[in-house]
């Protein structure tokens, strides 16, 4: 998966001026790649995240994945690409209180014909990642770094090829937070997804080879 930022300018109007987020960024992400997004607060890095996914727009400039300009895709297009091809973890976690973490998780795919299959991996890198005995329980009854890694292994279920992690390892311990980054690894390298995680922690930013520096 080849992807490409050409000229990026996010551009938000509040009501007192022009707020400018990112200006004319550009960045390749090519095949295979693992990447960190770092800098501070407030650099853009989300937004940034969010234009990759084609879940935000620019204000000027082109997403090009594989030849194809995102800007170019009809609404259901879209939709259908950030379905099948990408896998979003966001910082705020965005789990439905009033289900439990397990149908959290499996929700993205209960419609899936190979769902049985899917659900079967998931469990297993719960397991891993030492999530699993809590599946049961709603949201509102787990910690903040519990909740994060229900939020990941919801992300990750559909086995993508983009996976996009808005400071995934924020709630979590540094044991924990290895864990996750080995998890990331295993994934770029046995199925050949790209990682892009985003984060303002220096500890996180240098387990990654490749690293791409925002708002200096």
């Amino acid at each position: 998966m080849h992807i490409k930022l050409e000229k990026i300018t996010k551009i938000y109007q509040t009501p007192y001026k022009e707020l400018k987020v990112l200006e004319n960024l550009g960045l390749e992400i090519k095949d295979k790649d693992m990447l960190t997004i770092f800098g501070k607060s407030g650099a853009g890095k989300s937004t940034l995240l969010s234009i990759i996914g084609g879940m935000d727009t620019p204000t000027s400039g082109r997403v090009i994945v594989d030849g194809v300009d995102l800007s170019n895709l009809k609404p259901d297009e879209l939709a259908d690409f950030r379905k099948k091809r990408i896998g979003y973890i966001f910082q705020s976690f965005n789990l439905l209180g009033n289900l439990k973490a397990v149908d959290n998780i499996t929700l993205p795919v209960i419609l899936d014909t190979d769902k049985d299959k899917k659900i079967n991996r998931i469990m297993e890198l719960a397991q891993e990642i030492g999530i699993k005995d809590r599946l049961g329980h709603l949201p509102g009854e787990l910690s903040l770094g519990e909740q994060q890694r229900v939020a990941i292994l919801r992300g990750i279920i559909n086995s993508p090829e983009i996976i996009l992690a808005d400071e995934p390892t924020a709630h979590l311990d540094n044991e924990n937070s290895l864990k996750i980054i080995e998890i990331f690894k295993k994934l770029n390298k046995e199925q050949g997804a790209n990682v892009v995680l985003v984060t303002d922690h220096e500890g996180v930013a240098s387990r990654f080879e490749k690293r791409f520096n925002l708002g200096e």
